[in-house]
């Protein structure tokens, strides 16, 4: 206090001038985030979740949550928003696994529901979400259900739909590579792609289905349906048709 005192009117302007790097103007807000690249660039810094305000990707850009569990994180995103999921912090995998045990405790207070889908069993739904890394499609349907969200799920041609109100809002799931998931708001086409009715078992024994079905599916799959043994003069068999289809999934 004694220094601020025996400040001379020269001392204080000094002292404004060496603290000008530091005041919030124009001028220091742009040189901070020119430098920011530059900072997330820096090794000791790569373990720190840095999320920046970009400018809004358009609608139909699948969204891909960067943790190994991108499933439950889009499930996470569908429950609460973009934004929310945006805001968490480097604590992510704390959260993640306080969010599975307490779906894991909804789970056995919802065991209703949750049989009469029979996406999984009880046993199988609190030990993906308790003990994995991952969950799997099962297990996230399963907590559609407990939260009464519609999701679409969309695998190569084909896709799985569930509907859990009357609402209109639609939510769909892409299954990517590598045992990875991306988000989208829009639904699909769903014309371009075959409905399956069992996200497990896609197809059924050959003798639920007539040549006609088959060769329908073939063409939602974009699979070839003329065996190549006959110079494209013949269908393939109804076995054939079928085997081909049992390869795509």
């Amino acid at each position: 206090m004694n220094f601020i005192h025996n400040l001379q009117p020269h001392d204080y302007n000094d002292v404004f001038t060496k603290l000008q790097d530091y005041i919030l103007t124009d001028q220091t807000i742009t040189a901070a985030v020119r430098a920011a690249p530059e900072a997330s660039s820096n090794p000791k810094k790569q373990n720190m979740r840095i999320r920046q305000e970009t400018t809004p990707k358009p609608k139909d850009t699948i969204f891909e949550p960067r943790e190994k569990d991108s499933l439950f994180w889009c499930f996470y995103i569908i429950k609460h928003g973009q934004t929310a999921y945006d805001m968490l912090d480097h604590r992510i995998f704390v959260v993640e696994k306080k969010l599975k045990i307490g779906y894991v405790e909804k789970i056995r207070n919802d065991k209703e529901q949750i049989k009469l889908h029979k996406f999984a069993t009880l046993t199988h739904l609190e030990s993906n979400l308790a003990n994995d890394d991952r969950i799997d499609l099962p297990t996230f349907l399963s907590l559609c259900v407990i939260e009464n969200l519609n999701v679409n799920i969309v695998k190569k041609r084909t896709y799985f739909e569930l509907l859990m109100n009357d609402g209109v809002e639609s939510h769909t799931i892409y299954c990517l590579e590598n045992h990875k998931h991306g988000y989208n708001q829009i639904s699909p086409d769903k014309a371009t792609l075959l409905k399956i009715d069992n996200i497990v078992k896609p197809i059924k024994s050959i003798s639920s289905y007539k040549v006609n079905d088959l060769l329908v599916f073939c063409e939602k799959l974009k699979i070839e349906t003329i065996n190549p043994d006959t110079n494209k003069s013949k269908n393939k068999t109804k076995s054939e048709l079928y085997e081909s289809i049992v390869q795509y999934f």
